[in-house]
């Protein structure tokens, strides 16, 4: 038994798989709507023998206009062949089957993106046998079906009845003669109900006479959607060897410690977790002229350069068509899973691995190409580090030396020395009000951000998206006698964050004080937690108030949209996810944020890194649907680069632990930027947010500052 769910490029198109396959335990086949030439012969023909042999068809969701054939592809066609066979549209699905059949469509003058309204059931038969007279369910559109009444051949099954404005929408149709019905609302929705038992009063229509055995075509197989794992399996390495020291130490501050390692002449990779939900925090130390740094760049993709930390000996090209496939191969090589005979030092998820960062351009659907240059070399996309040497700081603010590397106990105790020696504590002031007397900032024009915000308004009005994450970068050029490292101090000093990080090769720079989580695993299960809805924290509102403020119709509607999107990225690969936190008010230094948690398991093929190269770039960063929405804010925002910003950062331990965060209120360089001054070094700090049809320009441009306030606040 079988169904077939043709995807329109929508975000919530596994969703609704996830849903069809627990409601109906058949076989889901994913095809997307353009998959299939019809003008092609044997196109035709693999795609007739496809629809033959499933027992029913659900046509998803997705953007645009059922009246526009590049969003529609082959649906049509399977609504006049499949005459029989019953077919479910969703949405976009639904919008089709009423046009096909006489009905008009028309926009609404206000869209609804992420919103959850009543459903009022007129027709109690076929897909709505055994519901109560009203549903509650989300509704993401911008176009509905206009009278019905015009249609001898469609019937009215539900409606959204609205009392204030005395207006009625259609929500729900079924074809008078053919099995085909459709609803405009989503039931696979989070936030929607009865969906479960929709799926199953359709499924119920299918002539199980009719029903066979489903064998998976074999000559269509480069049409149907699937996914390979990165990694068949990790291969053991016995060239590590887990070892460890505890340091008592007097001060135990971390950024203190790191002062110390750097004035004893060292380099250091910092993943600081300044404050809650954060937990250990790790130091990375590189090895001069040992440890292994690799660099890929959008700009030359099929090239990865493999060099030494600080070295100048020659580096190593290798070619390659992905670069995750090359990290995981190369990881795949390095997988280690030591004794530790502490019981603390045994939680910390860190036990050697990669550190380093991804930009929002080595994510999916950026045409980067069209891009244009913001560095003269070509820029770090992808910079990582092999970390085999790092400290680990626990919860409890415990301190642990630890090296993976053999025969290290020279490093070991030698290091340990010198870190609980007396002559080194507090060794630099974090305080300076020299750095905002000569820092230049530019920050975005306000014309030009306004401009812009109307352009998304149209693409949100006209069904291209739901939801749009428009953002733009505010050039820092702060004085070259401020080191990187004075400038992160006094960052994270103003502005703890969970995710905080210092990464500095030299060629880019990342100073984050991220209060996003983007995506954790182990072997076990993945953790994504995003975050859209932000509050700057003032005397007159506690937290009571910023979970009234924070929970009104537009910062639900962004926050369900993004948590909707995560689920779909997830399910695309994993078979049980769950939703444990829906939009949580969480409290920071200078912000409130409304958060959400989902929580997947790997019960098949697939590991994290799998899910983290299907789920970039961040969805909370991007906008629903990813693709269109990607698509759109790359011409909007005029084909420049957003580069660390909007990407990631993070590590992947050797034990397939890893924890990643979006990089947002943060500053980031180029060695080489364009916007280069002489006598400063150039930073950047990218901010925006997510705009839907509830959004208003002044609203959205002071939230922008906001965010940027976050970071900017240094130099105040």
């Amino acid at each position: 038994m079988s169904i077939l769910l043709v995807d329109s490029y929508d975000s919530f198109t596994y969703n609704l798989r996830d849903l069809l396959l627990k409601s109906t335990d058949s076989h889901v086949i994913t095809i997307h709507n353009d998959s299939y030439n019809l003008e092609n012969t044997s196109d035709k023909t693999e795609l007739d023998n496809l629809l033959e042999s499933v027992d029913a068809i659900v046509i998803g969701p997705g953007p645009g206009s059922p009246s526009n054939p590049s969003d529609i592809g082959i649906i049509p066609y399977i609504y006049s062949e499949c005459s029989t066979k019953p077919i479910l549209g969703i949405c976009l699905g639904f919008q089709i089957l009423c046009l096909l059949n006489g009905c008009s469509i028309d926009y609404l003058k206000e869209p609804i993106h992420g919103q959850v309204h009543p459903i009022d059931i007129v027709c109690k038969s076929s897909i709505f046998k055994g519901f109560p007279d009203s549903v509650d369910s989300v509704r993401y559109h911008s176009i509905f079906v206009d009278h019905v009444k015009n249609s001898k051949l469609i019937k009215p099954l539900a409606y959204y009845n609205d009392t204030e404005k005395n207006t009625q929408t259609l929500m729900a149709a079924q074809h008078v003669e053919k099995p085909h019905f459709g609803v405009q609302y989503h039931p696979e929705s989070i936030c929607s109900t009865f969906g479960k038992k929709l799926v199953q009063n359709f499924w119920s229509l299918v002539n199980v006479k009719k029903i066979h055995e489903f064998k998976p075509p074999v000559s269509n197989d480069k049409h149907l959607v699937s996914s390979v794992p990165l990694i068949k399996e990790f291969n053991p390495n016995n060239n590590f060897n887990f070892n460890y020291k505890i340091l008592s130490l007097e001060n135990k501050c971390i950024l203190n410690l790191c002062d110390l390692i750097k004035s004893n002449g060292d380099d250091i990779m910092l993943l600081n977790s300044a404050s809650s939900p954060g937990e250990w925090s790790i130091i990375g130390l590189p090895i001069t002229a040992e440890s292994d740094v690799i660099t890929h760049s959008t700009e030359n993709p099929s090239i990865i350069n493999i060099s030494k930390w600080n070295s100048n000996q020659e580096s190593t090209d290798i070619n390659t068509t992905d670069i995750f496939q090359f990290l995981s191969d190369y990881m795949s090589e390095k997988y280690y899973l030591p004794e530790v005979d502490n019981n603390e030092l045994k939680s910390c998820p860190f036990i050697g691995g990669l550190i380093g960062y991804f930009s929002y351009e080595e994510g999916n659907f950026i045409d980067t190409k069209k891009l244009l240059k913001r560095t003269k070399s070509n820029i770090d996309d992808t910079k990582l580090c092999f970390i085999e040497r790092y400290i680990a700081i626990s919860p409890q603010n415990n301190v642990f030396l630890v090296s993976i590397k053999k025969d290290d106990e020279e490093f070991l105790f030698n290091t340990k020395a010198k870190l609980t020696s007396k002559y080194a504590k507090n060794i630099n002031n974090l305080e300076s009000d020299k750095l905002k007397e000569n820092t230049n900032i530019i920050l975005p024009n306000k014309d030009q951000y306004f401009e812009t915000f109307h352009k998304c308004q149209e693409y949100l009005h006209s069904g291209d998206s739901y939801e749009l994450c428009l953002t733009y970068n505010t050039i820092v050029q702060i004085p070259n006698s401020f080191k990187p490292w004075d400038v992160y101090k006094l960052l994270v000093k103003k502005n703890p964050s969970p995710y905080s990080s210092y990464i500095n090769f030299n060629s880019s720079i990342l100073l984050s004080t991220s209060p996003e989580r983007f995506l954790s695993w182990n072997e076990k299960s993945c953790q994504m937690r995003p975050i859209k809805g932000t509050l700057k924290k003032s005397l007159d509102i506690n937290y009571e108030k910023a979970c009234k403020l924070l929970k009104i119709p537009k910062e639900i509607g962004e926050n369900l949209m993004i948590v909707d999107l995560i689920r779909d990225n997830l399910l695309f690969l994993l078979d049980d996810i769950e939703v444990t936190k829906l939009m949580t008010v969480e409290e920071y230094e200078t912000i409130y944020q409304l958060v959400s948690v989902i929580d997947g398991k790997f019960t098949n093929q697939f590991k994290g890194i799998d899910v983290l190269k299907n789920s970039l770039p961040p969805g909370s960063m991007t906008g629903a649907p990813k693709k269109r929405s990607v698509e759109i804010l790359q011409q909007l925002e005029n084909q420049q680069r957003r580069g660390l910003y909007s990407g990631i950062c993070g590590y992947w331990s050797i034990n397939d632990n890893a924890d990643w965060s979006v990089i947002i209120r943060s500053l980031f360089s180029y060695s080489d930027d364009l916007n280069y001054k002489e006598g400063f070094h150039t930073y950047r700090c990218g901010a925006g947010g997510a705009l839907t049809v509830l959004s208003s320009d002044n609203g959205e441009w002071d939230e922008m500052l906001v965010k940027l306030h976050s970071v900017l606040q240094l130099f105040e």
